[in-house]
């Protein structure tokens, strides 16, 4: 326990007071006065955000082929090796388990609260914006948990309820966090929120920034369920990084400091950094300390679990963009660069964006089941 509290104090100082520390250094007016408004209003500010974007940095074609590029080339060998699954892997016997009851009920949630969100009912208008968001993503999650039940006969919701149910508030400090960042970087806003007092806002996000842990948790188990993201396919792969060595351990400092006082000095060219350096300096503090972490199964070549919690980030950022899009209180971007061809609100190549969240979201819910001796609950069963 006592070195589960040394861990809390070490990433609070580091993820929260470097940047602090570098804006109380670097002297900006603004980012000062953004750190102390709480919480962040972007309407109050005057901002436009549907246009500043183009006022912060036009769209730049070297900047989009060489993330594009980076993005291509890091999915590729993953890729390829989950087509090859699919020629090779046995194929797996029809489910043999009923789709649960609770189910269905979440799936009548999630259809109510999506028809909710995308229209304007004067019955519900009081009501809509707290009305939206969460119970949408309620119902994706208990969906998503009996579609796991369905295809493999187990699910987190049922196999561990009270650990997953941590993950919710686990969440909520967790995107917080993000959202503290993303004062230094400014490249989404909120819209539809200046009705909300400080205090119903608060309590509001909160409640939508829990659901972010659990519904990728849920969206990695039921890939894990597909042929395609069968862990064996990923065993054996040829860059196998062993994240406990000291050449390691060294750049993962770098890296986590590169980020932290770039996002700071340097946001518009280190703002992609903003969904990297939180993970190295996590899985730092954990190499550190002796705790086992998501990228120990890198050394020996098994990406599976790093690759499933990827791509169901990103699963699950389309739907966060599907449903944003007509939504009353709704966020929009300003990604310097690379701001062209929008899917929803979200600029194309800015999806790749979740893919390193997703390895973020597997690392904080590793490490919570594995506060309670389940960390194997994370990873894909055969």
């Amino acid at each position: 326990m006592a070195r589960r509290i040394l861990h809390y104090l070490i990433l609070a100082a580091v993820l929260v007071g470097v940047p602090m520390l570098c804006a109380v250094i670097g002297g900006s007016d603004e980012i000062l006065a953004g750190l102390k408004q709480f919480p962040p209003r972007t309407e109050d500010w005057g901002f436009h955000p549907e246009k500043l974007w183009n006022v912060r940095h036009p769209f730049n074609w070297a900047w989009f082929i060489c993330m594009t590029g980076l993005t291509a080339a890091s999915l590729f060998p993953l890729v390829r090796r989950g087509l090859r699954g699919l020629r090779t892997a046995p194929r797996p016997a029809a489910s043999r388990y009923p789709f649960p009851l609770w189910g269905w009920a979440g799936l009548a949630l999630l259809a109510a609260s999506w028809v909710v969100t995308w229209n304007r009912f004067e019955w519900i208008r009081p009501h809509q914006v707290l009305l939206s968001y969460f119970p949408i993503w309620m119902g994706y999650i208990v969906t998503m948990n009996a579609l796991v039940k369905w295809r493999s006969g187990r699910c987190p919701m049922t196999d561990h309820p009270f650990v997953y149910a941590l993950t919710f508030p686990a969440s909520s400090l967790f995107w917080w966090f993000f959202e503290y960042l993303n004062r230094f970087v400014w490249n989404w806003y909120y819209l539809g929120i200046s009705e909300l007092s400080a205090y119903t806002y608060t309590v509001y996000a909160t409640l939508c920034f829990a659901s972010v842990l659990p519904a990728v948790y849920a969206t990695a188990e039921f890939l894990g369920t597909f042929r395609f993201f069968d862990d064996r396919n990923y065993e054996g792969m040829g860059w196998r990084p062993d994240v406990r060595s000291v050449r390691a351990k060294l750049f993962l400092l770098a890296l986590s400091a590169l980020g932290l006082v770039g996002i700071v000095f340097c946001p518009d060219y280190t703002y992609m950094l903003l969904w990297i350096s939180p993970l190295m300096v996590f899985v730092l503090v954990q190499v550190l300390l002796g705790e086992p972490c998501i990228l120990d199964r890198l050394k020996t070549g098994a990406w599976g679990l790093v690759f499933r919690f990827s791509v169901a980030a990103l699963v699950c950022g389309f739907c966060w963009e599907t449903w944003n899009y007509y939504s009353l209180a709704k966020w929009v971007y300003a990604v310097p660069w690379v701001h062209r061809w929008q899917i929803w609100e979200m600029p194309f190549i800015g999806f790749a964006g979740y893919l390193p969240f997703g390895i973020e979201c597997a690392a904080v819910t590793f490490w919570l089941y594995d506060a309670f001796g389940l960390g194997s609950a994370c990873e894909q069963r055969h």
